[in-house]
């Protein structure tokens, strides 16, 4: 069995060397872009980069069970040479398993060689999040359960599903009994 603190550090291990840092909570741990390291400041600045996601994961330790849940941000560059972003409230917040993708790329001329070539050239993978952290996991031998919103998304979902079939067989039976 592996504890709690050793899957921490296994995840910490993994996200060594990649944009996403590890931060101890309460709960267990979020993994989250890192966007006050120069290294990673640098590429999502000048990619235009607005969103960041935050993977909060809650530990079950005596059932080696994890919960990830994705959190959309918005990030806000502060004006002026050397300023570090922020991250500022949104009105709606993206909760609970988040798929995206997306992908900026610019064309330009090298000012030196006057050669045209990618200036821009950035893609991220709202997955690759989770999967750093699934594989962790998974060398630990923690497995995965839906979290509280997921649980909730699939009850409105499945409820949305079930007032259909419902109003359409009431639909049926007015033009049956017509």
């Amino acid at each position: 069995m592996t504890s709690a603190a050793e899957l921490v550090a296994q995840v910490r291990m993994a996200a060594e060397g990649s944009p996403y840092a590890v931060a101890d909570q309460p709960y267990g741990f979020d993994l989250t872009v890192d966007v006050v390291d120069a290294t990673w400041y640098t590429l999502l600045r000048v990619n235009h980069i607005d969103r960041v996601f935050t993977y909060q994961v809650r530990l079950d330790e005596p059932k080696q069970r994890m919960t990830i849940t994705d959190v959309a941000n918005t990030v806000e560059w502060n004006a002026g040479l050397g300023s570090a972003p922020t991250l500022r409230a949104q009105k709606s917040v993206q909760k609970g398993r988040v798929y995206e993708f997306s992908s900026h790329q610019e064309l330009g001329i090298d000012a030196e060689t006057g050669d045209v070539g990618k200036v821009v050239d950035y893609t991220f993978n709202a997955g690759e999040g989770r999967d750093l952290i699934r594989s962790a996991a998974k060398q630990a031998g923690w497995s995965e359960a839906m979290g509280r919103e997921q649980k909730i998304g699939l009850y409105v979902g499945l409820g949305v599903i079930g007032a259909l079939v419902v109003v359409g067989l009431v639909v049926a039976a007015v033009f049956i009994i017509r």
